[in-house]
């Protein structure tokens, strides 16, 4: 007797997925459509080798979010499926264009899919127009759906009303749905800013914040923080901007100082290692900032480096610069350098407010050129020629001086020039001193031979 061959034994992987507002309507709960995916593999004898399940993914969102669905097709690519199974292709995709992806991966894999509430032929022209077909209407809804969040995201964001639950440190949400002030957590908010821009230290002022208050900030969350422009009043994500959206408790004026800061890319130390011209201390090599380290056997020499140079060996610049020799450079030299810098700009607004005039008085002399063609050609007559030349000419001899550019502000680095600066700064923490210089020097520029190339007041 012939021994009755046995039909192979297909491998199934069922992927569920369900939206949040999907899981409340009956029939598409992760739990329904589980106990009718397996009931129907059972009942054919698959075997099922795992189960994908996204929940509260849209189908609106990119299928790389969707952590379960990779998973899923990482298993194909591994030849661990025969049979993808879920309830409808929606549940699957809702894009054409990610539907091919998937598929070009499944034959390579020799892997195919199913659905148990929908009939799909992909073997014939029809079947396969079928799908593009239910597929573009999917993605279209998705798209409609999308458009309508969006509308409603607008309406809120412009009527202040928040379109979550949660809210930065120092706010809460109240019953009318909009953010109020906390006022103590507010307080600890204004602090933190207010210590943070006196230091320039996100280490030290999360340490501070937490020494003196029992808030447990991390580094990361402090630094959002510091970028958050809820609190100064304004809401400013995803394309949308709302001025007034909710109370201030950060100065608007305060928050821009802090925002300035933060773009230096100011190093945050262990306490006690204040280094003070971090983040200003450039170098002329390379244009990027120096960095501070300790020397002397006390620990009490303080030292620049490039580390394009020690760290990569993308500089020239192995020379180190001691902090002190830059500090006296910069006490004989400050009132000259800020001279240097007045009569350069002085220079450049003139050289600037001269080729404005030129350029406006050369356009008029095209025109008087181009209008004298004109007649020549016999396109104009007399009348308008005489007409439009007392115009031009009347414009060229009363053409107005450019407006000046408003000059830098120096006011700061002049009264710290008026005042009895080196005594003054001799009394001053590391902290402070670091806090002065970059009250009124942007930025200081070193090159090889540690000669100081120049410096931008700002």
């Amino acid at each position: 007797m012939k021994k009755k061959s046995l039909p192979p034994l297909v491998r199934v992987g069922l992927y569920i997925r369900v939206s949040g507002e999907e899981q409340k309507i009956k029939g598409l709960s992760l739990e329904a459509q589980q106990e009718r995916l397996e009931e129907y593999a059972r009942e054919r004898g698959w075997l099922i080798v795992g189960v994908y399940i996204d929940a509260a993914k849209t189908a609106r969102k990119n299928m790389h979010k969707r952590t379960e669905f990779q998973k899923m097709i990482e298993a194909v690519k591994r030849d661990e499926l025969d049979l993808l199974l879920f309830c409808r292709l929606d549940r699957w995709f809702r894009s054409v264009a990610d539907y091919y992806k998937v598929m070009e991966i499944l034959q390579a894999h020799g892997c195919d899919w199913k659905t148990i509430d929908e009939e799909y032929d992909t073997t014939t022209a029809n079947g396969r127009l079928y799908i593009n077909v239910k597929l573009s209407i999917a993605q279209n809804e998705a798209d409609i759906c999308g458009e309508r969040i969006d509308v409603v995201f607008d309406s809120k964001i412009a009527h202040g009303t928040v379109v979550s639950g949660s809210c930065p440190f120092g706010y809460k949400v109240n019953e009318e749905k909009r953010l109020e002030v906390s006022p103590e957590e507010a307080r600890i908010v204004q602090d933190a800013f207010n210590r943070f821009e006196s230091t320039v230290s996100q280490r030290g002022t999360v340490k501070y914040i937490r020494e003196t208050y029992g808030v447990n900030w991390c580094d990361a969350t402090f630094r959002r923080m510091l970028s958050e422009s809820l609190y100064t009043g304004i809401y400013d994500r995803g394309g949308r901007r709302n001025e007034n959206f909710c109370p201030a408790i950060i100065d608007r004026a305060q928050f821009d100082r802090v925002q300035s800061l933060l773009k230096r890319n100011a190093r945050s130390s262990p306490s006690g290692r204040v280094y003070i011209f971090t983040s200003i201390l450039k170098c002329a090599e390379c244009n990027h900032n120096m960095v501070g380290r300790i020397a002397g056997r006390s620990g009490n020499l303080y030292y620049y480096r490039c580390n394009q140079h020690f760290q990569r060996g993308r500089c020239s610049h192995k020379a180190e610069a001691r902090e002190d020799i830059i500090e006296k450079w910069l006490f004989d030299n400050l009132e000259s350098e800020l001279n240097r810098v007045r009569l350069e700009w002085d220079v450049k607004a003139a050289e600037k407010k001269k080729a404005v005039l030129r350029t406006d008085k050369a356009a008029l002399k095209r025109k008087l050129t181009k209008l004298k063609e004109l007649y020549v050609n016999e396109l104009i007559d007399i009348e308008e020629y005489k007409k439009d030349y007392e115009i031009y000419t009347a414009a060229l001899r009363e053409l107005p001086e450019p407006v000046a550019e408003a000059p830098p502000d120096f006011a700061a680095i002049e009264n710290l020039l008026q005042a009895d600066f080196k005594n003054i700064y001799d009394t001053l923490t590391r902290e402070e001193k670091r806090t002065l210089w970059r009250s009124v020097i942007k930025e200081i520029r070193i090159d090889n031979e540690n000669n100081i190339t120049g410096i931008s007041f700002g």
